[in-house]
Parts: structure tokens; C-alpha cells; sequence
């Protein structure tokens, strides 16, 4: 029913009324004819009903000889509707322009995504994909995705996995990161565990191997702690020695801050550049040249987002804030700020894992610098695995 319905609406169809006359004979004429006719119906001397717009023409003579007089009521259908804006060439031209750009635009790749990464950057991504032909405007259809896979595994090892999807234009580039495989060690491999680094033993825990010394020991750095080589009634064995070994330690950090340097500050002026994006097109709306000097550049993205979809419509703003030479004096004050967020960095990092249980902080000024020092007290596992070599017999 919707077919015939859409035919009839293609090809144009009418309403029309014919009164007096005999309409029996009228209809009856129209069949003979093989005229088609529906939504018939008569109220009184009235007849109604629906033909094709190129029938109509037909049907009055046929009105004329059965007495009746026709005359329309509704016209319906694209040649109508066409019709009515023949005078407008260009509403045409821009129609016939629009279904051509949303042919050749809707094989072409307009959105990049990335999916499943956490570690490795979107933007990492993105750039080793978009040499191999996932990009804005980019043909979808000419994408070699097993090539491509291999390829970006090899400059992203990282992954374990990526591949592309294509859904209408856009490209989801989805991965799996690759976990890093634990160095296993070989259990029938002999090895003895040495001090990393001076200190006393508060605790043992040896499941491998030999202690070689007891809680309470000093002992220094590179010291056999768990020794490979066991003793027994039938001589020596080798075995791997596992465990841990838990010293009260001293630690010194110690970092510098110059109290007069040379640094690139801003000058407080700025070049601001707009970029209009637009399918793939990156159209610049400045006209000045290169700039020239130091600066920091700040980049910000501004896409059309649509249903959480990033489009390619939008535009850019680049902020290049220009920096120049100039000499910076601390006091002693602002040096100790400083140096102190320094060494709070430097904790963070070179004493991650390590129980802390005292820390002591001395700061002083010698020879243009302010120099502070971190002494800390630490409870940590100084036991570091060596290998046992044994020569061939």
C-alpha cells in the first residue's frame, strides 16, 4: 500500500468534482477507457474521486458526454511541487549540489577516535595512524587494515593490539595495551642476596637459601645477606635464595636552587592565531608571518561535538605568548620555597616504597646557592638478587 501510495504522490495525481449528468455512466466510461480511479465517492449529484494529474484531461470529455461538469479540488505530487518553483534555478542547483557533496563526502573519513588506551596517548596515536591513511579526509575504502596494523605495532610498542573500524565516516582506532610480562626468575637458577645499602636489620624473612646474618647486625653495602651455597650433611648445595631483608637505613637527598639566574619570563605580549577547521581543511584566519623569538605556545581545540562525537567542524586557537632573557634574584626566602618543593619532589620519587620514620631538614647558602638537605631514617627491603655464576666442570 505505502508503494502505491509513493507511486501515486512521483507521478502527480488529483481531486476533482463533477455534478449533475449521469456519474453511473461516467465511471463506467472510465473503466473502458482503463482510466484509474480511487477514493471514490458521491454525495447527492455529486461525484468525487482521485486520478493520475496526466489523466485528468482524458476524463473530461468523458464528463462532457455523460452531462456532468468536472472541476478540480486538490492537486498533489512532485510535478506540482516542482511546479510551483521553476522560477528558482537556484534551489534546484543547490539541491543537485548538496545530494553530490553528501555522495562524495560519505566515503570519506571525517572523525578519528581512539578507544581503549590508557597509558599511551590519543595524540601518539593519532599521529602514527594518520601517516598510514586514517586521517580527516581521508578515502575509507583505500585503508589496508592488516598492513596497517602491523605497521603501527611495530612504531607503537606499547600495544599489543589496534585495528580500525569504520562506521559511516567515522574511524574508531581501537586498542589493547600491552601488560608488562613479569621477569620471571629460574627457580633452579642459585643466587645470594646482597645489601644495596648500608644499614641495620630489624627483620628477616628468608624462604630460600642461607641467612648469613641476624636481626640486630650492622651491615654495609654489597654484604652476602642470604648466601646460595647451604651446608649440609651430604655438602654443599646450590640454591636460590628468596626473601626479605629489612634495614633501619640513612638517606641524604640533597637539592640546589642558584639565588640569581638567567630565565625566559613572558613580556607580556601574545600572538593570537585562529584556525578555522572545516572537513579536513585548515584554513588560517591571520595573515602575519612566522613568530619570530621565544615563546610558549598554548594550543585549544574547540570541535562541534554532536551526540558526544567530536565533528570536523570547528576552529583553533594557537596563543603564542612571547618570552624574553631576564635576570631573576630569589632571597633567601623564596630560594628555601623552592628547593623545598624540589626535595618534596625528589622524596616522592627516590624514597617511593620506603617506610620513613624520621626526616630532618637543614638549609644553608654557599657560593650563590641555596642548598638544602634531607636526612631521613627509613624502614626498606635491602635485598638485592645476584646471580651465582658456576663454572663448567
Amino acid at each position: 500500500m505505502f508503494l502505491i501510495r509513493l507511486l501515486r504522490w512521483l507521478f502527480g495525481f488529483v481531486r476533482w468534482e463533477a455534478e449533475g449528468g449521469f456519474p453511473e455512466r461516467l465511471l463506467n466510461l472510465a473503466a473502458r477507457q482503463e482510466l484509474p480511479l480511487w477514493g471514490v465517492s458521491r454525495q447527492g449529484e455529486t461525484l468525487s474521486a482521485c486520478c493520475f494529474a496526466r489523466d485528468y484531461r482524458r476524463m473530461r470529455p468523458l464528463a462532457r458526454r455523460t452531462g456532468m461538469r468536472m472541476h478540480l479540488k486538490k492537486k498533489r505530487g512532485v510535478p506540482f511541487f516542482l511546479r510551483r518553483y521553476r522560477g528558482r534555478a537556484g534551489l534546484a542547483a543547490g539541491i543537485a549540489v548538496f545530494v553530490l557533496l553528501l555522495q562524495l563526502l560519505s566515503q570519506r573519513i571525517w572523525v578519528v577516535q581512539v578507544e581503549g588506551n590508557e597509558r599511551v596517548s590519543s595524540d601518539e596515536i593519532l599521529s602514527v595512524v594518520s601517516k598510514m591513511g586514517v586521517r580527516e579526509g581521508a578515502d575509507g575504502d583505500s585503508l589496508d587494515i592488516p598492513t596497517l596494523q602491523l605497521a603501527a605495532l611495530q612504531q607503537l610498542p606499547d600495544l599489543a593490539w589496534i585495528t580500525v573500524n569504520l562506521s559511516g565516516s567515522i574511524a574508531r582506532v581501537e586498542v589493547s595495551e600491552r601488560i608488562p610480562t613479569p621477569e620471571l626468575s629460574d627457580p633452579n637458577r642459585p643466587s645470594n642476596l646482597k645489601a644495596a645499602r648500608d644499614g641495620v636489620i630489624v627483620k628477616l624473612e628468608v624462604t630460600g637459601g642461607q641467612a648469613m646474618v641476624q636481626v640486630g647486625d650492622a651491615v654495609v653495602k654489597d654484604m652476602l645477606l642470604v648466601s646460595g651455597v647451604v651446608e649440609n650433611t651430604a655438602g654443599a648445595v646450590f640454591k636460590r635464595s628468596q626473601g626479605r631483608v629489612l634495614a633501619r637505613t640513612e638517606r641524604e637527598l640533597e637539592v640546589r636552587v642558584p639565588l640569581q639566574e638567567t630565565r625566559l619570563l613572558p613580556t607580556g605580549r601574545s600572538v593570537y592565531r585562529p584556525t578555522l577547521q572545516l572537513f579536513g581543511l585548515h584554513i588560517p584566519l591571520y595573515t602575519d608571518g612566522e613568530v619570530e623569538g621565544d615563546y610558549s605556545l598554548t594550543t585549544r581545540r574547540h570541535p562541534v561535538v554532536a551526540n558526544g562525537v567530536n565533528l570536523p567542524l570547528g576552529y583553533t586557537e594557537e596563543i603564542y605568548t612571547m618570552l624574553s632573557p631576564q635576570e631573576v634574584r630569589y632571597s633567601e626566602t623564596e630560594a628555601a620555597a623552592l628547593a623545598a618543593a624540589k626535595l618534596d619532589a625528589r622524596e616522592a620519587g627516590e624514597l617511593a616504597g620506603t617506610d620513613i620514620q624520621s626526616t630532618s631538614r637543614n638549609g644553608r647558602v654557599e657560593n650563590g646557592y641555596y642548598i638544602l638537605t634531607g636526612t631521613y631514617v627509613c624502614i626498606e627491603d635491602i635485598g638485592v638478587e645476584e646471580q651465582i655464576l658456576i663454572a663448567d666442570s
